[in-house]
């Protein structure tokens, strides 16, 4: 054989090999299977649930303490906001709760005053505020699917505001300075079982509202 054809025999072998993919080469590394890493996105979307959810576990003083410090409020009441109450309840979306527990320890320093933002639990059907400070009962015309309203040990001296809870059941007012009874309580609040208003200071049935 010529040289001249070896050296041709050669250099053709030598491009075929250049031709195939080194283990190193960025080819075959698109050729492997893939890699652990390349599952992230779903954990990354995991995560970023588990933290969304960490975010709603914050506790209620927390989100108290930062509404008080950014608002000037005094630091001997608390509000009714809408992160405290999806803090309680650990759930983003206010339309979606049906219980909602408000109540205060009897010895907390720290008590609801007023009845507010609860216009978003529009399918509340439990809600309890008892052992606060509240001195009225109002706001709560949007809860027109609550079957049970616990206030009890507050400041509350006047039956009213609930005219329109067609669905109310179990009312709970013991303990707070009631002195009369509308008389439309029997009569416009049809679904009414039980009305609970011991300790209180009641002397007559009213015919006022």
């Amino acid at each position: 054989m010529k040289k001249g054809s070896v050296r041709k025999g050669l250099c053709r072998k030598q491009t075929s090999a250049s031709r195939t993919p080194s283990p190193m080469s960025p080819v075959s590394a698109s050729t492997r299977s893939p890699s652990p890493l390349s599952h992230q996105a779903p954990l990354s979307a995991c995560r970023s649930m588990e933290q969304s959810h960490q975010q709603l576990d914050t506790t209620a003083e927390s989100v108290e303490a930062a509404f008080e410090y950014e608002n000037g409020v005094s630091p001997g009441v608390r509000y009714i906001t809408e992160p405290l109450i999806k803090a309680l309840s650990k759930q983003e979306n206010l339309a979606c709760l049906s219980t909602l527990n408000l109540s205060s320890p009897k010895d907390g320093d720290k008590k609801f005053k007023y009845i507010e933002n609860l216009e978003k639990c529009s399918k509340l059907e439990t809600l309890n505020l008892s052992n606060n400070q509240i001195e009225k009962i109002e706001k709560l015309d949007k809860l027109v699917k609550l079957r049970e309203l616990n206030l009890s040990y507050n400041k509350i001296s006047k039956i009213e505001g609930i005219e329109h809870m067609q669905n109310l059941q179990r009312l709970n007012l013991a303990g707070n300075e009631i002195e009369h009874i509308p008389v439309w309580v029997g009569k416009k609040m049809r679904s009414l079982r039980i009305l609970n208003l011991k300790q209180n200071k009641i002397s007559s049935v009213s015919d006022h509202s």
